[in-house]
């Protein structure tokens, strides 16, 4: 077996030296894994689904040719499992070392897509589970946001499920994140589709561009569709003030880059308003909740945007709005799926005949 040493930071460099392939061997100081398929590739590297030498466990294992890159995501990593990363719904990382001058890095196995399971399907997705798995991603929002660190690349790809029986979501790939008082005003982070306005208008940064980016993706769910298309910055600025407007005159006044071509055609609500009727066997107090939250998390200034402790609290996460006998039976389904209490069969029947079949 060719041997690799326990991860030390000060030996992380090197690039990709060696091909590797499938039944490919690495050690590290927890166990060999083997190379049994890789599961994508890029800049970065390579992430490959590996078993353990002797049992029978699999792991995702993120090997990467460049070493900066490599202990950063190490380094954050660390930060994070001093948290819970099943109570905050957060990869979990097993170990960290080197293999001939690659920096490999172990997590949990999640197979499971978020976009591939969710929006490939064409079918609506009942707000019980929108509201199920937006408060996992905002448990992860708020314990990111207790340690000082940013996702910045919240998006579709990169929230898998770790159970689908009782919808279980993890948020991955911290390969962008950073501390937030690193974040350098005019810093390019996001996939266009989920950028932030103050990220595209050169606004100070922080942490809450991961609750507008946890926005687009909950309106992606929502609506089944991206709210913005675009390719390009100018593209998205300009569906972003079609969608909520001009924003504000403090906002426009602190941002280093002005769009000129601004126009006041405020949809949102008419948009959602529309979608509302597809959802005819909702609450109409619940999904006016759940609008108030989205708005909420996509407000465009950032220093009004809602913090995941905020939203956690709000009466579309709390179910505080369905109290009263007369909502009785939704609200019994809805804290059903919340796991709160067992769900009736009938209430089960009733929500699954309008989700599809994960």
């Amino acid at each position: 077996l060719a041997r690799a040493r326990a991860h030390n930071p000060r030996d992380c460099g090197g690039s990709m030296t060696v091909e590797l392939r499938v039944g490919s061997e690495l050690v590290g100081s927890k166990g060999v894994y083997i190379v049994k398929e890789f599961l994508g590739e890029g800049g970065f590297g390579k992430v490959a689904k590996c078993s353990k030498l002797w049992s029978l466990e699999y792991y995702a294992v993120k090997i990467m040719k460049i070493s900066r890159e490599g202990q950063k995501e190490f380094e954050t990593m660390k930060l994070i499992q001093d948290l819970d990363p099943d109570e905050n719904h957060l990869i979990k990382m097993y170990e960290c070392f080197t293999y001939r001058k690659m920096t490999c890095i172990v997590y949990e196995l999640l197979e499971v897509n978020f976009h591939d399971s969710l929006m490939n399907e064409q079918q609506l997705v009942p707000l019980c589970y929108i509201r199920v798995i937006a408060q996992q991603l905002l448990k992860a929002l708020k314990a990111l946001k207790s340690i000082g660190v940013a996702h910045c690349d919240i998006k579709l790809d990169n929230i898998m499920f770790k159970d689908l029986d009782d919808m279980n979501v993890k948020l991955i790939d911290f390969g962008l994140a950073v501390e937030t008082n690193e974040i350098l005003t005019g810093t390019k982070m996001q996939v266009t589709q989920f950028r932030a306005p103050e990220v595209i208008l050169g606004l100070p940064l922080d942490e809450s561009v991961d609750m507008w980016a946890l926005g687009m993706v909950l309106a992606c769910v929502y609506c089944g569709y991206y709210l913005f298309l675009s390719s390009t910055e100018y593209e998205t600025i300009r569906a972003m003030v079609h969608i909520f407007g001009l924003p504000e005159a403090d906002v426009l006044h602190r941002a280093n880059y002005k769009d000129a071509f601004f126009t006041r055609d405020n949809d949102f609500d008419a948009m959602t308003d529309k979608h509302r009727n597809m959802y005819e066997m909702h609450d109409d107090d619940d999904h006016k909740a759940f609008i108030d939250l989205l708005k909420r998390m996509l407000e465009v200034n950032p220093q009004r945007r809602i913090t995941p402790s905020q939203a956690l609290e709000h009466d579309f996460i709390t179910m505080k709005h369905l109290a009263g006998k007369s909502k009785a039976a939704y609200a019994a389904g809805c804290e059903g799926v919340m796991g709160k209490t067992p769900p009736s069969d009938n209430l089960c029947k009733t929500f699954s005949s309008s989700f599809f079949s994960l």
